[in-house]
């Protein structure tokens, strides 16, 4: 958050702070638990089993460091003057989208995503699009966005 507290202009306030959803990292564990049964397996019953294992712990492992660096990376608000949308932790992307030429906010789930509310938010100015996933509670993010509008 302190990305977006140090970048506000005068006068400007946070109305709402979106928050990345626990389901980002449901794909490292499910990774990690299939990865720690199969290694856990003896070598001497299956020696294939056993390094399969160890090789989807590794890209486990890799996947949740990866998907926590996103997570500590991003920050996403809505001001009462623009939608601030940053990520990345040693490189930046960030998008400053003045409200007032706001083309367009869209805002995709699936069915796991309208199940447990989370949902990717693609962000369209000036033909640039760019898309940020995982989102908790899309919808509140996008009613904030067009109550600051008007």
């Amino acid at each position: 958050m302190n990305y977006i507290e140090q970048n506000l202009q005068p006068g400007e306030e946070i109305k709402y702070v979106a928050k990345l959803h626990f389901f980002l990292f449901v794909q490292p564990v499910i990774l990690l638990l299939i990865g720690a049964l199969l290694a856990s397996s003896p070598k001497e019953i299956s020696a294939m089993t056993h390094y399969a294992g160890l090789l989807i712990l590794f890209f486990g492992l890799v996947s949740l460091v990866q998907r926590l660096l996103v997570k500590t990376g991003s920050s996403y608000a809505v001001t009462n003057k623009r939608v601030v949308l940053k990520t990345g932790i040693i490189s930046r992307c960030a998008v400053d989208l003045i409200l007032a030429k706001c083309e367009g906010l869209h805002i995709r789930q699936s069915v796991l995503g309208r199940i447990f509310n989370f949902g990717t938010i693609t962000v369209t100015t000036g033909g640039v699009t760019s898309s940020y996933p995982y989102i908790a509670d899309p919808l509140a993010f996008r009613r904030e966005v067009n109550t600051q509008i008007g």
